[in-house]
């Protein structure tokens, strides 16, 4: 169901004002809400991060040996990184000759026991330590479709604090995890708990505000993720035992329950679900909050309810399902089929170049701090382009950057290694600001009642290219240059799709399929009536 008939909900907005004390009260509400979900995307990274191993020599060690490196080690491990870890030659009467007969090891010592590869004993089991990675986007696959169903069904803010609240929960139990195996599944029902909270936290914020707020919004939760980047990266290296990180980082989330009494529902989201009388009283908080007064004409707006709309609220639970009403619907289905692959598109690069960027020398923690940092730098420029040249223009051009820039990785010479690691920026930086963009955009497609809902379904798809990415190390071994022509290959075809789309720079959200549908035909209809 759409907003009410009658009521203007960007008129209503731009009445209450968008900057005063209300606004800025959920701002920041939001924004801690967002703040603690960034630290809790991407734990995983340093918890179940590679930590240095070597095989323990019985014949010349104690099983229980903590000396990492006695001046025996280079004689007994052979050639190669993964040779050295998971087998060793054999001793000849001393620890002073080895043979060149290589067995494999059968018990390891470990240079860090900070991550879970030493607490769980996963040496040479590398598949075990990335698949906690896999495990945790699949957890995303479930996570956004379920929360987003919860949002449209019952309301972004019980989708925003069930999400918050649940992660910290779920996710504090890692900590006392006894084997793999329970690491691994409480990691899956974390992720499925909390993947929602940013998603959920973006839906309220951008129907807080008018259209010509929009691309605020985007860029305000944009620095958000970049502070919850650093901050996360600054926390794991001040707490790098696995254990105590999660003890400290987690906890604060069941704080989020109190959002129950402090976070108002969406105003536009109640309106959509004809729940007018419960909106006037957050409305009506709002303007006393920011001392505005609305106009008379909102005011009978607001508290008329003439007979058609109590017909249409009667009729409400005969009304077609959501999904019906997107099948049916040629538009939506095209859109939505589209907005999957910019999701497969964004998701797919952006985790592959991250991934890709741990080749790079020097602490993990400080690269990890400085590939975050560069996404200032995509979200300073979406705030400063997307009012202007529009939403499609711009993530078309951002598309079209990063798939010349990752295409051509593969034709450096590799004695220009300085020529890579530019082109491998310039790609990061275009991949994040579509990234950042797509959020927005997508929204901007869909309708206030399923808007959620289908954002949502646009996330879930787009978790594939998550899923996919941590096997391009592996496709590297083979064919080295394979990985950045699909990284550009599949960015050059997201921006081929962006043509198709209509613009929708300084248009209303959309509150009915219907109005959804329109999008864009109402300038093309002026056009045509100027011949």
């Amino acid at each position: 169901m759409g907003v009410q008939p009658g009521v203007d909900a960007e008129v209503l907005m731009r009445e209450l004002g968008q900057f005063r004390r209300f606004h800025l009260l959920n701002y920041v509400l939001v924004f801690l809400a967002s703040f603690m979900s960034c630290i809790y995307y991407t734990s995983y990274i340093f918890l179940a991060g590679d930590v240095p191993y070597r095989c323990v020599i019985p014949e010349c060690e104690l099983t229980n040996s903590t000396d990492y490196s006695p001046p025996w080690l280079e004689l007994a491990l052979p050639e190669g990184t993964q040779e050295r870890r998971c087998s060793a030659r054999i001793p000849i009467d001393s620890c002073d000759t080895f043979s060149e007969e290589l067995r494999p090891c059968e018990h390891w010592l470990y240079a860090s026991k900070d991550t879970i590869v030493a607490e769980f004993n996963l040496a040479c089991q590398e598949w075990k330590r990335t698949l906690v990675g896999t495990i945790h986007n699949i957890g995303m696959l479930v996570s956004v479709p379920l929360l987003g169903y919860i949002s449209d069904r019952w309301g972004r803010k019980k989708a925003l604090v069930l999400s918050c609240t649940l992660v910290g929960a779920i996710g504090s139990l890692k900590a006392f995890s006894i084997s793999y195996e329970m690491y691994v599944i409480v990691e899956f029902l974390e992720t499925v708990a909390g993947a929602s909270a940013f998603p959920a936290a973006y839906i309220l914020t951008i129907e807080l505000l008018g259209q010509d707020k929009r691309v605020l919004t985007t860029a305000f939760l944009g620095i958000v993720l970049v502070i919850g980047g650093l901050c996360f990266a600054l926390l794991a290296k001040t707490f790098q035992y696995w254990r105590t990180f999660i003890l400290v980082a987690y906890p604060p989330s069941l704080l989020f329950i109190s959002y129950i009494y402090f976070l108002p529902e969406s105003i536009r989201w109640l309106l959509s679900k004809g729940k007018k009388e419960e909106a006037l009283k957050i409305i009506m908080k709002a303007a006393k909050m920011n001392k505005v007064t609305l106009s008379d004409e909102m005011m009978r707006q607001l508290t008329t309810v003439d007979e058609k709309v109590k017909t249409v609220e009667e009729k409400q639970p005969k009304e077609q399902g959501l999904w019906m009403q997107v099948l049916k619907s040629p538009i939506i289905m095209s859109r939505l089929a589209i907005c999957s692959w910019w999701w497969i598109t964004c998701t797919f690069v952006f985790y592959g170049l991250a991934i890709n960027s741990v080749s790079l020398a020097g602490d993990k923690y400080t690269n990890f701090m400085l590939v975050v940092s560069v996404e200032v730098i995509a979200v300073v420029t979406n705030a400063l382009v997307l009012d202007r040249i529009g939403r499609k223009r711009t993530l078309l051009i951002a598309f079209m950057v990063c798939g010349v820039s990752c295409i051509a990785i593969a034709f450096v010479p590799k004695d220009m290694s300085w020529l890579v690691t530019l082109l491998y920026l310039v790609g990061k930086i275009a991949i994040t600001q579509a990234f950042n963009g797509i959020y927005m955009y997508t929204s901007e497609l869909f309708p206030t009642h399923a808007r959620h809902s289908l954002l949502g379904f646009c996330s879930m798809v787009g978790r594939v290219g998550s899923i996919v990415a941590p096997q391009m190390p592996l496709l590297a071994i083979y064919i080295d240059w394979l990985p950045s022509v699909l990284f550009g290959s599949t960015a050059l075809m997201a921006a081929a799709l962006m043509m198709t789309t209509p613009e929708t720079l300084n248009m209303r959200l959309p509150d009915t399929i219907n109005e959804a549908e329109n999008i864009g035909k109402q300038k093309s209809e002026t056009a045509t009536s100027q011949f």
